[in-house]
This record gives structure tokens, sequence and C-alpha cells, in this order.
């Protein structure tokens, strides 16, 4: 008979996952300098809620040591006893030893001696610095600053009487008055005023935005405005309750000093709020990033507003719009041949209505799928924390773009790569405190996560301020390996990607984190499987970015049909810059029989589908007609791919051709076309690996 408390202990180890994850998050972002009340209240909330959760469920080892994590934040948060960086490390190892018990109170399994031992020890640690001399408590603890997500107050719009100056209206003592209750800010709009002509010295044209962060009353913030409110001169709304999603113009008001004016004109025009303001000059696009990352991290917070569902039935979900969509594309394909052929237009119109619709629930149920790369990003402060001890080194690393929202497949399938790329950063990249000094750098290295949508794709940046790449160590280690031969001078892009070749490394000598030259591998193979790519930018001295690139999902893609020879295939869209026809004497042919084209003043090799894949022979270019060339780009390479026709654009549902067949170079998978037919999906990156290959073959 199944346990029916099973499904609630299994939400509370979910749960004090996330609350672990948090005190982490937490600890590692402190400035011990400068330490924030509302972040004490937050690691001790995260570690009084497992205390409780845990003794509800029958966990009371659990219990018992966040109990011990409890009592020594207690003081802190109080203000009796002082944070300092040795008190944050014996916290950290505290949330190592929660995920520990959690992960064995999972399996049913006692804890380990060795974190039995490791726990008796750091509470004994904790426990003897007790006794140390306490910090007197402060005269009056200053309350934490509010934050957008948490503030209570008021936005005010106030728009001075016209005959104010005339009645001698003190309008000075209203924001004095308004600034007792508590936080002011107030922008002055000037779009009242008259031209010249009409200006009158005694009137009064002027008008305010307030926001007023106060816990007084609406009636207490009216009161000031009592001589002056006349009809609907005076709007007085409240800011977002605690416990809600703050709109990202009142975050973006308070942080980044944008106007309520220009949130109001940019709204007006019904498209994106941060990039409108962007557009407009009005805001630096960092700053509409952070405002982003505030509202996700509460969403995170909003714990009641959300749904765990289970990975599969998504899964299923997926396949099932998979399904419907090329129903929708059979039968849009059999309306368009009844239209030619009996003229009725109702099943057309039907169909209209039906893609439509398809669209709007193929969308809605990726979003299911998506989550925020928060994910990904939060197991790095801890990493970078522990990396720079370990090498002595000085880091300082920051996170953007953190409510950018992927595929949940690309979240687990980016781990690796994200390690290998940041463990690199941190050995390879930055310098040490000596040599940075040398070359007057500060002695604190910086490495930046950063992640942002564009162009129908994901970008996730790893960049650090380092030392950069050496692009003549690449070369020679290059042609020491017989990657390039001797004399060969190819461009710094193409040169960089040389580094993600399988055992390749410039490292001097190999270290425990990285200089074995399979990391970058690994990165390598993991984006090319999920049908992104890389890009690197590097500077000698100043330090490198290397780029990810991926599209938004695996399950469906917009793609360009074309025949070859007998058969169907698809392009990526994302790969194809562009179509065209040429004349055949356009095409020139270099070293044997390798063919190039010189479009704008640029040779692009031109590679021929049909005797590339071997297909049987078919109406083809090569007899006399005009060719028809796709131009592509993948991994910093382009080349002009040969077909016979541009069959249309469309969305198609991906089929994984590995899971039914095997896995074919050159092919990403396959599609269901509308008429029943199974077109193959080309990986455009892999054709240009097997055209490379045929040449060497062929040399």
């Amino acid at each position: 008979m199944s346990d029916p408390m099973e499904q609630f202990r299994n939400a509370f180890f979910e749960e004090a996952t996330e609350l672990a994850d948090g005190m982490e998050a937490t600890l590692l972002a402190l400035d011990i300098g400068a330490v924030e009340t509302e972040d004490l209240h937050t690691i001790f909330r995260a570690a009084h809620s497992i205390k409780g959760n845990a003794g509800t469920f029958g966990f009371p080892a659990i219990a018992a040591f966040t109990h011990q994590l409890e009592s020594v934040m207690d003081p802190v948060r109080q203000g009796i006893r002082p944070m300092t960086s040795e008190l944050r490390e014996q916290l950290l190892q505290g949330v190592d030893l929660i995920r520990s018990h959690l992960h064995h109170a999972r399996q049913g399994e006692p804890l380990p001696s060795r974190d039995q031992q490791a726990q008796d020890l750091l509470v004994e640690r904790i426990r003897g610095q007790e006794t140390a001399p306490a910090l007197p408590p402060p005269a009056a603890p200053l309350p934490p600053a509010p934050s957008p997500s948490a503030a209570t107050g008021f936005t005010v719009r106030f728009e001075a009487p016209r005959e104010a100056f005339r009645r001698g209206v003190n309008l000075e003592r209203i924001f004095r008055d308004l600034g007792r209750l508590g936080t002011l800010q107030a922008w002055p709009d000037a779009s009242r005023l008259p031209g010249l002509d009409g200006l009158d010295p005694e009137d009064c044209h002027l008008a305010w935005d307030l926001r007023l962060e106060t816990s007084a009353s609406r009636a207490e913030v009216e009161e000031v405005f009592e001589f002056v409110a006349e009809g609907d001169n005076l709007q007085i709304t409240p800011l977002t309750p605690a416990g809600q999603v703050p709109p990202l113009g009142e975050i973006l008001e308070a942080e980044a000093g944008v106007s309520p004016a220009d949130v109001r004109e940019a709204l007006a025009r019904q498209k994106p709020l941060g990039e409108l303001l962007v557009e407009a000059g009005k805001v630096k696009p960092e700053a509409v990033s952070r405002a982003l990352d505030q509202q996700q991290k509460k969403r995170s917070q909003t714990d009641a507003a959300t749904l765990r569902v289970s990975t599969e039935k998504i899964d299923r979900l997926v396949n099932l719009v998979g399904e419907l969509v090329i129903t929708q594309a059979m039968l849009a394909q059999a309306a368009q041949q009844a239209v030619h052929s009996t003229g009725e237009e109702r099943m057309a119109s039907a169909l209209l209505q039906l893609d439509r619709q398809t669209r709007e629930l193929q969308e809605r149920v990726m979003g299911i799928r998506m989550v925020p790369v928060e994910m990904v990003f939060s197991r790095f402060p801890r990493m970078v924390h522990e990396l720079g001890k370990q090498l002595g080194k000085d880091l300082d690393l920051t996170l953007e773009g953190q409510a950018t929202e992927l595929d949940k497949t690309f979240i687990e399938m980016l781990v690796d790569p994200m390690t290998h790329l940041v463990r690199n950063a941190v050995d390879h990249g930055i310098e040490t405190r000596e040599e940075r000094a040398r070359t007057g750098k500060p002695a604190t290295g910086t490495i930046a996560l950063r992640a942002y949508s564009r162009g129908g794709h994901i970008h996730i940046e790893v960049k650090d301020d380092g030392r950069g790449l050496d692009p003549e160590r690449i070369l020679r280690k290059a042609v020491e390996r017989g990657l390039l031969p001797a004399g060969a001078r190819p461009g710094d892009e193409e040169l960089y990607l040389l580094i993600f070749e399988p055992g390749f490394s410039t490292a001097e000598q190999v270290s425990d984190v990285s200089g074995r030259g399979v990391g970058m591998d690994v990165v390598r193979q993991n984006i090319r499987a999920l049908g992104g790519r890389i890009e690197v930018d590097s500077r000698p001295g100043q330090g490198s970015t290397f780029r990810l690139v991926l599209p938004l999902t695996l399950a469906i893609l917009d793609g360009l049909t074309v025949r070859v020879a007998e058969e169907t295939f698809v392009f990526p869209l994302a790969s194809v810059l562009e179509s065209f026809q040429c004349r055949p004497e356009d095409i020139r042919t270099v070293k044997g029989d390798r063919e190039v084209i010189n479009l704008r003043g640029e040779f692009i090799p031109v590679i021929r589908l049909q005797r590339l894949l071997d297909l049987h022979a078919g109406p083809d270019q090569e007899s006399g007609g005009r060719p028809l060339l796709v131009l592509v780009e993948a991994e910093g390479r382009r080349a002009a791919m040969s077909v016979d026709e541009l069959l249309g654009q469309q969305q198609v549902v991906i089929k994984s051709l590995e899971t039914h067949y095997r896995r074919v170079e050159g092919i990403s998978g396959a599609t269901i076309l509308g008429d029943g037919r199974v077109a193959l999906i080309l990986d455009v990156p892999g054709i240009l690996r097997l055209e490379a290959g045929a040449a060497l073959a062929q040399a």
C-alpha cells in the first residue's frame, strides 16, 4: 500500500533544497563591510522554515542541526554579534551539511559518519565563538532599506492649481511634509507649460510625479494636500502590496530614476516597456535586466502561485502539440488543393482559424517548459567563491539577465559547458594578484555571466577581465598537433575556435582545476547537441568573452524547405542568411574540383548537396539552369549550398533520428510535412564538417 504522506515529503525535500540554495546565494552576496539587515532576516527565515518543516515530517536530525544554525543567526540579525568572513564560511559549510542531510534522508539513510564528524566539529566551533565578547546593542536599530518588491507607500500625481501663486500657497511645504512621512522621490513634469506667448507669470503650471515609501495611511497623505486638492489634480495610488510581483515600471522608477511620465508614454505605445525606454535613451539595458531579475526573484518567492508539474506530463503534452501541428499542416495543404479545384473557401477560412489557435496553443505549451536561466547561474557564486580561495585569487562574480527563460532541456545540458567555461575563466583567464598589479589592473578580477534574447535566439555570455587568449600560442599548438599546416594563418575568430578541439590545451601545467584539454571539447559537444553555436571574442591583456547562442526550443523550429534531386530537406532558418540565383559562370573552380563564388567581394565555398549526400540523379541546376544557392552560416564559417528548388518557409516539428534509427552525420533530425512525407532536417555545422572531410580525402 502506498504511503499517503510520500507526496508531501517529496514536496518538503524540494522546498528545503530551494531554501538551502537561497541561503547559500544570500550568504555569497553579503558585503561583509556593510551587511544589509534584510539579508540576515532572509537567511534566518530559511533556516527556520527548514527546521519547522523537518520536524513536521519526522526528520529530527535535520531539525536539530538547522536549530543550531538558527541559534547562530539570531544574535547576528539582532545586531548583538557581528557577521564576519569566518562566520560566513561556517554557515556555508552548514548549508552543505543541510544538503547532505536532505539527500540521505530522502534515500532513507542515516547521515554518513564523515559528514556527522564534520557537523559535530562545526557545531563545536560555533559554540566556542558564542563566548566571544558581544557587540553592544545599537541604541536605535535602523529599519532595513525598503526594496521595490517589499516597499509600502504610494505613487502620487499632483498638478498644482493655476491660482496657487495668487493664493500664496507654499508648495515647498508640501514636499517638506511628505518627506517627514517617509522616503520621497519627485519628478517634475513641464509638459503643462504654455508657450511664451500665452505665459502669465502669475499662473502656476507646475506638476509632479511622486513616489513616497511610507508606513503612513492614505488619509495622512491626503491631509498634506488638503488645501490644494481640486477635482482630479491629485491622484494617489498604492504601491504594489508586499507578496505581489511589482510591475517593471515601478521597479525602474525606484531603482533607475525613470520618470513615471516616461513610463506612461512607453506603455501608451503598447510595446515592451523596457525596450521602449532603452530606445528612447531613458534607461540603460543593464538597468532593465536588473529590474527583470528583481521581478523574477519575487516570482520565485511566490510559491502559492506556482504548481509543480512532472516533466513526463509536460513532455507528453509537447508531443501531442507536435502531432497537432503536423495535422494542421496536412489540413492546410488539403485546403489549398480544394480551393484551387472547387473554389470552396469556407474550409480555407476555418483552417486559418485553426492555424491561429494551433500556434497559440503551441506557444503556451512551450512556455510551460521555459524556466529562468537563474537555475544555472545560481550554482556559480559558490563555485567561484571556493575556487578563488583555492587558487588565492580575489574574484567578483556578477550575474545579469537571470530572468531570461530557456527550455528546461537546455538548463540540464548547460550545466557542464557553463561549469567548464567558468572554471577556465577563474584558472586561466584571471591573473594572480601579483600579475594584475604589474599590469595596473585592480586586485579583484571580475567574471560576468549574462543572458539575453536577441533575434529569436538566447545568448549566454561568460566574460572575464583577465589575460585573454594568446593567438600566437594557440597557433603554435595547433601546428604542433597537426590541426593546421605550417605557415597557415587563419583569422582570430577561426583560430580561437581551435581551443574546442579534443585534447587541445595551451596550459603550461595541469592543475586540479583545468588544463587537460578535455573540458572545452565537452562544451562544444553539448552546445552542438542543443543546436547552438559558440562565439569567442578575446583581447590579449584585456579579457575574453565566450558566447553561447542557442535556439529558443528543441521541439519546434522555423525552417526553409528545399528540394535537392528528388528529396526534400529543411534548413533551420536560424542558419540561413539569404538565398539567391546566379549565373553558372559566377561559380569558379579552385584546387581541383572545389568551387567558390564571389559574393560582394567575399569568396564563399559552394557545396553541391546532391553530390555530397550522394543523392540519385534528378533535375539539377548543373544541366544548364541558373544555379540556386542558399547562403548559410555556422560556427563562424559561411557556405553557399546548391539546391534545386525553394519550397517555402514553415514551422516544423523535430523528430529525433537517433532515437528511431541512428545518428547520421549532417542530419539533425526529421519532420513530417503536410503531405505526409518525411523530410530530413539539415545539420549545417555537420554539413560543413562533411564537406571539409571530403575535401581532405581528395587532397
